[in-house]
């Protein structure tokens, strides 16, 4: 397994999915983000997913979230023209 996850140190992944040590490739970011593949750009979460599909030999990505989220509720707060509301 691949695993997004959120940075939030209140959430452990690997507790709540219930793997054992080896078992996931986790990758832990702000919102649990998975940023749209754009070739013109380079991206820590692009490597990490060819690694881990290519080397690993993953077949299942997982994206979790979890309540009250600061990552996503700052995002929620920008307008459709990318200002914020706040």
């Amino acid at each position: 397994y691949m695993v997004f996850a959120c940075s939030d140190s209140r959430v452990c992944p690997s507790h709540v999915l219930d793997f054992q040590p080896g078992e996931a490739f986790v990758v832990r970011n702000i919102a649990n983000m998975v940023p749209a593949y754009d070739k013109t750009k380079h991206c820590g979460d692009g490597a990490a997913i060819e690694y881990a599909v290519l080397h690993l030999k993953v077949q299942e990505i997982v994206v979790i979230g979890h309540s009250a989220c600061g990552g996503i509720k700052g995002l929620m707060s920008f307008q459709l023209d990318g200002s914020s509301s706040t």
